[in-house]
């Protein structure tokens, strides 16, 4: 029996304090339109719009699902009160909401930028299973400012295992399959330990398969070898004949636009970037006449600019006032077009292109076909042939620093192949995609590659993310030269390795279960004013052989 709207409004309101000045801004089911699960209620501060309270009830039996609270903060400048009193907090915020909560055994606190964070799990041999109970965070004066709980997902408990697997024998196995991979990364002094307040960039040995679960029971890995693994990479053949390098016509026009660009103006739109804007129009084939270019915005180092369709623009903005009695402004879709309505407008531009200012390249380009009708016609052979096209107008050199993601091997594209014969032939895809990881001196450069998508209905191109060239003249200013061998690398990364037990779930949403498995864990505890902080190891440097941590 569905529950009552009414009544679920009037439990929400009970849920927590909630000031008389805020308002009602949200109440509608959630997740909109695909299962939903949950009635969502918001109330907002009208005159400070980031502080609102946020109520998710279940639509099933009314229990609470969600709670945030996100107002100004009233901390004490005192010390921190002791890490059991927001255990006990928690637990009894829990008690009052969660229907199971007697089942609940297992506390785990933490705390983390002047909150604490308390997950509060069923247990079965001492160790908490996942997606059962409930996380609660509290602000340093102990007052619950979010708590969610997890959805019952129907998978049976577990048993303890009569017999499992040594730590010992658990090590040696995940050491057995670790390979020291040479990358330039770069680390942020954010992010990572480091001696000063820049970013570096290091030539580091990666350990693939550092970090495979292993099953408890049987001492083998959760996983392929290749499940943690990225596609191999080869090195992009010379390009076709009939592809030729920029004409000096155009990298002259691109010189002239820059000339005339003033990156100090204040005024995004005014003439300060029209030569440069002028130009890519050119370059991409965008017909003003068809389509009109919104407000040009940008941050320090990119120009972005929205193309519409002018006609789609002109009856949408018709169409506003026709609209907007027909929406429930309490709606989910009310909420979204009075809270980011102009961002989400821009997922509607056919054009979407990021200029860099420093330099006038194109670094980004998203373009958002109307429905192309027809079949694909295209095999991936040949829109990799556009794709070549239109590196060679727009990365002249990316033969010299790319090369291309291929599938691991033929025997994995035969199974595929065998599986989709059994399956029945499965549908043309509308679109190729090619990723092209960036290498500078041999070493593959982490989380840094270009990304082409090719339609295979019309040919054209469709995505395009570059890399930033002044990035890889900094990376090749550093002439990286590795001193520390793979093996010393292993040696010293495997000296951290400690392993610890603990439940998994496998499988997917119809086959899931719990599972009993080993983690790797490479940490080490700092005591730092009080507080005690968490970094993981992520890398070996190849220069030094130092070992670099991650803050947690």
């Amino acid at each position: 029996m569905p529950m009552d709207m009414t009544a679920l409004l009037t439990a929400a309101r009970k849920i927590t304090f909630i000031p008389e000045h805020y308002r009602l801004v949200m109440e509608d089911n959630t997740p909109k339109g695909f299962n939903e699960r949950a009635r969502t209620f918001i109330w907002e501060d009208p005159q400070l719009k980031d502080h609102k309270i946020e109520v998710s009830l279940s639509l099933k039996t009314g229990q609470l699902m969600r709670l945030e609270i996100e107002q100004e903060s009233h901390e004490s400048m005192e010390e921190a009160v002791a890490i059991e009193q927001a255990k006990k907090a928690a637990k009894a915020f829990m008690s009052k909401f969660h229907p199971d909560h007697k089942a609940l055994t297992s506390l785990h606190a933490e705390f983390k930028r002047n909150r604490y964070d308390v997950e509060i799990r069923a247990e079965v041999g001492g160790l908490p299973l996942p997606n059962t109970g409930c996380e609660v965070r509290l602000d340093q004066n102990l007052n619950v400012v979010r708590y969610q709980a997890d959805e019952y997902t129907g998978v049976e408990l577990p048993g303890w295992p009569s017999e499992i697997v040594t730590p010992e024998a658990t090590k040696e196995r995940i050491i057995q399959d670790i390979h020291m991979g040479l990358i330039i990364t770069t680390l942020y002094p954010s992010v990572y330990e480091l001696e000063g307040n820049e970013e570096q960039h290091r030539l580091v040995y990666e350990p693939a398969q550092g970090r495979r679960k292993i099953d408890a029971v049987t001492g083998e890995p959760l996983f392929a070898l290749q499940h943690d693994l990225l596609p191999p990479t080869v090195p992009i053949p010379p390009a076709h004949d009939e592809i030729q390098q920029p004409s000096k016509e155009t990298e002259g026009a691109l010189l002239e636009a820059m000339a005339h660009s003033n990156p100090e103006t204040e005024n995004m739109s005014s003439d300060g970037y029209t030569s440069l804007i002028r130009f890519w129009e050119a370059q991409l084939g965008i017909d003003t006449a068809r389509y009109v270019l919104d407000r040009p915005r940008g941050d320090e180092e990119n120009l972005i600019l929205y193309y519409f369709e002018k006609n789609l623009a002109n009856n949408e903005a018709g169409a506003d006032q026709e609209s907007c009695p027909t929406t429930d402004p309490l709606s989910v879709d009310g909420y979204m077009e009075r809270r980011w309505g102009d961002a989400l407008r821009n997922f509607d531009a056919a054009y979407m292109v990021h200029i860099d200012k420093s330099t006038g390249h194109l670094e980004r380009l998203h373009y958002k076909q109307r429905s192309p009708e027809g079949e694909a016609v295209l095999t991936r052979e040949q829109c990799w042939r556009v794709a070549e096209r239109f590196l060679q107008r727009f990365f002249p050199e990316y033969a010299a620093y790319l090369q291309l993601e291929v599938e691991w091997d033929e025997e994995e594209s035969e199974a595929d192949q065998e599986l989709e014969e059994e399956q029945g032939a499965a549908e043309p895809r509308k679109r190729e995609n090619f990723h092209l990881p960036l290498f500078v001196d041999q070493y593959r450069v982490r989380t840094e590659r270009v990304h082409i998508s090719v339609s295979t209905i019309t040919g054209e191109v469709l995505i395009y993310r570059s890399v930033s060239k002044e990035r890889i003249l900094e990376l090749e200013a550093c002439r990286f030269e590795s001193m520390v061998s793979p093996e010393e690398a292993l040696a010293r990364y495997a000296d951290h390795l400690e392993v610890s037990l603990r439940w998994f779930i496998d499988g997917d949403d119809n086959t899931s279960c719990y599972k009993l498995i080993y983690d790797p864990v490479y940490k080490r505890r700092a005591e730092l004013e009080g507080t005690t902080e968490e970094h993981v190891l992520e890398f070996i440097d190849a220069v030094n052989g130092e070992p670099l941590w991650m803050k947690m």
